[in-house]
């Protein structure tokens, strides 16, 4: 989607397709990692960024928002010279100002919010943003960004971000005893601790798909191509490029089958419970196969990171839910 609006002709303009695929996968771990000492602020910016707080509060009451609405936003343009600029100059709508007053409100969607918000005059702002941030207004496949960072823990990759075909992330053999493939370390060290915490329960764990190249990937889709229509394939089989197995973070667990109906099994009520300790989600869960476009896979986990995976499996979310609610 381009946005065709001119810059106004006082020069207070913002990139509107400055996209979050630019911060795909860096911002959660830079929230995270606690040794990320806090930006120093000189005291000409502090007093700058104090005076635009106060500008904004002022001009804000005229736009008949609530008062956590108003506060959100003069704190928001306070820190952004950019969205105050355009607040100023007047070029941000009613629907605009409610959309960036919520934490997860992105600047650089706000044309795709209206859009929505047209088509489901019923949906509430919070629903608006959510729906836009997970591209639920786009489908599958339709657009389409190359993820910033592919080496990221909580990079996302799916049917609308990409993977390079020449990304090969560094690798580790799982072992033996964990069964067959490679995972970037982090992932490969968490799931062997995985399998020995499930084997001092009582439950057989092992990888029986792990990380497969661009190639690789390509080479199934087009096997399973031969058997059936490419919409019927896209439910199972991601399209090359788009494979969470690519980036060295996920993996298939005992089985890789619909007919085996792993989700029957103790293993699979164990992962459920457990997998988040460790680091892992269940990537494709049932019920939630319009958000992630593929049927439910009880065998397919994925690494983020112990903090986001906890939030996720307690929070009963998709990941994509997960990252359309972070902060913008």
């Amino acid at each position: 989607m381009k946005n065709q609006n001119p810059p106004p002709a006082s020069g207070c303009y913002v990139n509107r397709e400055l996209s979050w695929l630019q911060f795909n996968g860096r911002v959660l771990e830079e929230a995270e990692d606690p040794a990320q000492p806090e930006e120093e602020i000189d005291p000409v910016q502090a007093a700058e960024m104090e005076a635009r707080q106060k500008e904004a509060a002022r001009l804000l009451a005229q736009k008949g928002l609530t008062k956590q609405q108003k506060e959100a936003l003069s704190s928001r343009m306070g820190k952004d010279e950019s969205l105050f600029c355009l607040l100023k100059e007047g070029e941000l709508t009613r629907a605009d100002l409610v959309y960036l007053s919520l934490p997860n409100g992105r600047f650089d969607r706000l044309d795709r919010y209206s859009a929505w918000a047209a088509e489901h005059p019923k949906d509430g702002a919070e629903e608006v943003v959510l729906q836009v941030n997970m591209d639920q207004d786009q489908g599958f496949y339709s657009l389409i960004w190359e993820t910033a960072d592919p080496s990221s823990l909580t990079v996302l990759v799916n049917k609308h971000y990409t993977l390079s075909a020449s990304y090969v992330p560094q690798l580790e053999a799982l072992g033996r005893d964990y069964g067959s493939g490679s995972l970037r370390p982090e992932a490969a060290q968490a799931f062997r601790a995985m399998v020995d915490g499930a084997k001092a329960d009582g439950i057989a764990l092992r990888s029986v798909s792990a990380y497969r190249s661009y190639n690789q990937q390509k080479n199934t889709h087009n096997r399973y191509l031969k058997q059936y229509k490419q919409a019927v394939v896209d439910t199972f089989s991601a399209r090359p490029g788009h494979s969470e197995h690519q980036t060295g973070l996920a993996l298939d667990i005992n089985v890789a089958s619909s007919s085996a109906h792993f989700e029957n099994t103790p293993a699979f009520a164990w992962l459920k419970e457990h997998c988040a300790q460790y680091g892992f989600i269940l990537r494709y869960d049932q019920g939630k196969e319009d958000i992630t476009g593929y049927r439910f896979e009880p065998w397919h986990y994925r690494y983020v990171g112990v903090e986001t995976a906890q939030a996720v499996m307690e929070q009963g979310l998709a990941y994509e839910e997960y990252l359309a609610l972070q902060p913008s």
